[in-house]
């Protein structure tokens, strides 16, 4: 779109804003969806139109019949689909119909199965060769929804797969094809192999679109369930999914809209905020010649061919309006359009910027909001704390338990950075609330979660943890007036601005004269004023702390917490995993194979959180120079080990804490000479933390950057190299040392040192380091039987 058409949408998202009525005027369309055929040759889970058979078709006569219409005179785009577009022979002849017909078209766009590859690419080059002398735009993408006989399974064909990827390198060396795309349809089938595909597609060098698979009228699918019937856990796959195309792959920003809205409804159930052209400049022609708003909803308007186009797109407003009133917010379709203002403004400015030579890079971007946040964080986090603290003031006692209740349950909230949570997050929330039950005979336990979707998923999968309830930040709240105790549930106190929230609760507990505990606690990393003032003012509220290491205990003491009566005990997820180990069944033994495997508990960097005392320039040569030797070390200890297999596996796979999916997987694709040395199984569907400790189980060693990857490795009893990511001031040296593994600050990592250690580790007997049995059950149970009773 040129800059003055963006010009244009701008000007019509301002009136948009300042409109009560937040329809957009319907105006002539600019882009057509046009099925030109409603049968198909495969066999598709999430479609019926392969079920149908060929009636009646819009001829080519007819179709330069309707295109003569005043109503299509301002048509940039249409998308030629189907069925399968490509079964139509006249398919060439009907892309040069919309060239003459359509003054102002720019690009036409082809979606195919590419089941049929010989044919599909005839017809595609066919396409494209007769468009060259048009100046017209031909895009192509190819309906790909996994690798191997997960696309097949899908797709309903064997052979899918392997036909598609021909298609795909055809159209990458086709001077006849000058954009290609791939389209990911998501349904049961296939979400849990998202991250294979992308994968595919960036080794490729193909870009991918992901959209969710929905009931949809025009592919005779609107009463099919099962493909589409997502459960809890796989919505929150698909969401963290997206959160991760969002922050690392994606680059259209309508596109990353699109995918927010669609993690805002998938999880949030919020309506719709994707903007959509179909809502005010679209239009849909069937196959039949039948004139629709959009295939999802739209009633048929009236036959293109016997009446008035523009009479039918003009004069059915009322229709349009209903569904956008009744059916959008609920609308999870791939559609597209003008978003926000907001959003239709930055995508004005990076387009103007990227004109103009000045492309807004990742780099620009994290200084650009380095920059901003500087300015406004302090007042940001201000409010932030205010409009806490307001509702807080403002709640009425709405209690849940009767006053007269006789020998009523404990009753206990547990805060933290629950929503969020890894599987360490899991395996603390697991320690502490055993304590509690082994405590107390009757407990009535409520976890405040960030993001209620997130911590329903880890009671899924953590029935060990008993009845819990699960509330917002609000109810808890609410619940605070009742209780009998409060708990910062492990994790570090950090510089987030999540910890306003935090601040809110401990001090309203106080001022209730409410019996509160931070339980096995991390202290930092410490980093605004305002940060630090609220980690002091949690810990300053709290009637008794308990931190997980010595150094959390000295950080404390820095921001002027009196510590002379503060315990320090090991971080309570060794208490959840001792538990487990003599509870869970054993792993299945693979010891007698000849492999030795090597779990890889690696993470991304996060260099604003971790180096903010170096320049950016040294940071980011830091976090080079350490994954240089990390590659380095990978394909030596390899070749050197011929019997070595490299099992990379996160333990974050929730998109707040750094997804370490994404991170693994880029890190993998830097090594395509070792593909066949890992085991990527654990890179896609999370596992739970009894899955998780059985992989720990079934490993030989560990090279751990993730504190609780060291922490499982520890409890397991796996030879473990360990790399301290905070740069030797945090948990991670200070755990090494406990337990005497060999450790090296990220800064200071060079390839020699991996390589003689975990040699070392390799080359021995599997040498069992003695796991000291964990305190923090006694400790923390005593001081709930003495003060918390």
């Amino acid at each position: 779109m040129s800059i003055l058409g963006k010009l244009k949408d701008l000007q019509c998202m301002a009136k948009r804003l300042q409109g009560v009525d937040n329809r957009l005027s319907l105006e002539k369309p600019h882009v057509i969806q046009f099925p030109v055929n409603d049968i198909c040759n495969s066999s598709c889970q999430m479609c019926n139109v392969w079920q149908k058979k060929l009636d009646s078709q819009i001829s080519t006569a007819d179709l330069a019949v309707i295109l003569s219409n005043r109503l299509f005179a301002e048509v940039s785009g249409v998308g030629l689909n189907g069925g399968e577009p490509t079964l139509r022979k006249d398919l060439p002849e009907i892309a040069s119909i919309l060239v003459a017909r359509l003054p102002k078209l720019r690009t036409i766009s082809l979606i195919t199965n590419a089941l049929n590859a010989e044919n599909v690419i005839a017809q595609i080059d066919a396409l494209g060769v007769g468009l060259q002398d048009s100046n017209k735009i031909f895009s192509v993408m190819v309906s790909l929804d996994g690798v191997g006989d997960v696309h097949d399974r899908v797709r309903g064909r064997a052979g899918s797969f392997e036909n598609a990827v021909r298609v795909i390198e055809h159209c990458l060396v086709s001077s006849a094809v000058d954009r290609l795309h791939l389209g990911c349809t998501v349904i049961r089938e296939n979400i849990f192999g998202l991250h294979d595909l992308l994968d595919f597609a960036i080794l490729k060098g193909v870009h991918i679109k992901f959209r969710l698979g929905i009931p949809h009228q025009r592919l005779y699918a609107d009463e099919l369930t099962e493909p589409f019937a997502l459960s809890s856990a796989e919505k929150l796959h698909f969401g963290m999914f997206l959160e991760g195309a969002i922050r690392l792959y994606e680059t259209s920003e309508i596109q990353k809209f699109f995918y927010r809205s669609l993690v805002d409804q998938l999880l949030n159930g919020s309506p719709r905020k994707a903007g959509c052209d179909w809502q005010h400049r679209g239009v849909t022609l069937s196959a039949r010649g039948e004139l629709l708003y959009c295939a999802v909803e739209s009633d048929v308007l009236g036959s293109a061919i016997d009446c008035d186009s523009e009479k039918l797109y003009f004069n059915n407003k009322k229709h349009l309006h209903e569904i956008v009133a009744s059916r959008c917010a609920d609308c999870k379709h791939d559609y597209v359009g003008l978003p926000s203002p907001r959003v239709a403004a930055r995508h004005f400015l990076v387009s103007l910027l990227d004109r103009l030579g000045l492309p807004l890079t990742q780099n620009r971007r994290r200084r650009i909001s380095a920059s901003i946040n500087s300015i406004t964080g302090a007042r940001t986090f201000a409010k932030r704390l205010k409009a806490y603290r307001n509702i807080a003031e403002d709640l009425e006692k709405s209690s849940k338990w009767a006053p007269e209740e006789q020998n009523r349950k404990m009753r206990v909230l547990v805060v933290g950075w629950y929503g969020t949570e890894t599987l360490g997050d899991k395996a603390i929330l697991g320690g502490i609330v055993g304590v509690l039950r082994n405590s107390y005979s009757a407990i009535d336990i409520h976890l405040v979660s960030l993001d209620q979707t997130v911590s329903a998923v880890t009671l899924e999968q953590m029935p060990d943890l008993g009845d819990i309830s699960i509330c917002n930040v609000e109810d808890g709240l609410k619940l605070l007036t009742d209780i009998d105790l409060l708990i910062f549930g492990g994790g570090p106190l950090m510089a987030i601005d999540n910890m306003a929230e935090m601040q809110v609760f401990f001090e309203k507990a106080k001022h209730l004269k409410k019996k509160s505990v931070v339980a096995g606690c991390g202290v930092g990393p410490f980093g605004r004023q305002y940060h630090n003032q609220a980690i002091k003012a949690v810990l300053s509220s709290a009637a008794i702390r308990i931190y997980r290491d010595h150094k959390s205990l000295y950080n404390a003491q820095s921001i002027g917490i009196s510590t002379n009566t503060d315990l320090v005990v090991e971080d309570p997820a060794f208490a959840w995993l001792q538990t487990s180990l003599s509870a869970l069944p054993i792993a299945h033994n693979v010891e007698n194979d000849g492999k030795f495997r090597l779990l890889l508990g690696l993470r991304d960097w996060p260099v604003e959180q971790y180096a903010g005392h170096f320049s950016r320039a040294k940071a980011y040569r830091i976090k080079e120079h350490f994954e240089e030797c990390l590659i380095e070390f990978l394909i030596e200890i390899a070749t050197k080990h011929k019997n070595l297999v490299l099992v990379p596996f996160p333990m974050c796979t929730n998109s707040h804490g750094g997804d370490d999916r994404w991170y693994l997987r880029s890190l993998l694709r830097k090594i395509p000479s070792l593909k066949d040395r890992f085991n990527t199984s654990y890179l896609s569907k999370e596992l739970t933390p009894a899955e998780a400790l059985n992989v720990f189980r079934m490993a030989d060693a560990a090279l751990a950057m993730r504190f609780h990857s060291l922490v499982f490795a520890l409890d397991a009893s796996l030879p473990t190299v360990a790399i301290d990511y905070t740069l030797g001031r945090g948990k991670v040296t200070s755990l090494a040392e406990s337990y005497q593994v060999p450790h090296r600050s990220l800064e200071k990592i060079d390839t020699e040192f991996l390589v003689k250690e975990m040699t070392a580790i390799i080359s021995s007997p599997k040498k069992v380091i003695p796991v000291k049995p964990a305190t923090f059950p006694a400790m923390f149970g005593k001081v709930l039987r003495e003060r918390f009773r």
